[in-house]
């Protein structure tokens, strides 16, 4: 009567899945989705032509089967603007800023923590301008997500922005436990700052803004740290 009753329970929970959700998906490993194009940290010069503010940019990806609807987010860097589109297809048309730093990612719209890609960045460039922003910083150390030993008292934090003008003139580095990080310290002339007291246990969260002598500015995503 037990094994009868089980059987029924499984069955009613089966009934109730969507296509996107079954067991497998929610037993089975993440799925990665391959992004395609625009191409991670490059200047797209390929988008077409809509105003001297603006161009249209086709988005690839690599499809999944499973997958009906995706997502994608789309950051601008400079504003830290996010904004969201829903595709049926592995491609999608968007209008961007010109000469303006993006991330984005492609997800399952249905199960966006279990089928997702990595989020890329690439400068949408102005065709004619005479000054670029740079690009936005990276984490070089620690590592993005990374956990360092739970003995240490202090960190070195280190990044690399770059810029087409060669012109980058500062940084401003924003650390902290909250995940929106207040002003640490400003007009760093390099990319690196020593010595940071930590305390184990305890999540930190840092983002970088570089600078350049035109006057750009870019605004790198927040990464984080674990002590221990």
């Amino acid at each position: 009567m037990r094994k009868v009753a089980s059987l029924m329970m499984i069955a009613v929970f089966l009934g109730n899945c969507s296509a996107d959700s079954d067991l497998a998906e929610l037993l089975g490993p993440s799925i990665t989705i391959e992004l395609t194009f625009p191409e991670n940290l490059s200047e797209c010069t390929e988008g077409t032509l809509v105003s001297e503010t603006e161009s249209e940019l086709t988005f690839l990806w690599e499809g999944i089967d499973r997958v009906q609807t995706y997502k994608m987010t789309l950051t601008n860097l400079n504003t830290s603007n996010i904004q969201e589109f829903e595709s049926d297809q592995p491609q999608l048309n968007v209008l961007l800023k010109r000469a303006t730093p993006y991330s984005w990612s492609i997800s399952s719209a249905s199960s966006p923590n279990k089928i997702r890609s990595e989020t890329w960045s690439f400068y949408n460039e102005g065709p004619g301008s005479e000054s670029f922003v740079p690009s936005p910083a990276t984490a070089i150390s620690p590592a993005n997500g990374a956990s360092i030993s739970a003995t240490a008292t202090t960190v070195n934090l280190r990044w690399n922005s770059e810029d087409r003008d060669d012109d980058i003139v500062g940084y401003d580095l924003y650390f902290g436990e909250d995940n929106d990080p207040a002003l640490f310290e400003s007009d760093l002339e390099n990319d690196q700052f020593l010595g940071i007291p930590v305390v184990a246990g305890i999540t930190y969260y840092w983002k970088v803004v570089t600078k350049d002598s035109q006057g750009n500015e870019s605004v790198s995503p927040i990464f984080s740290f674990t002590v221990g």
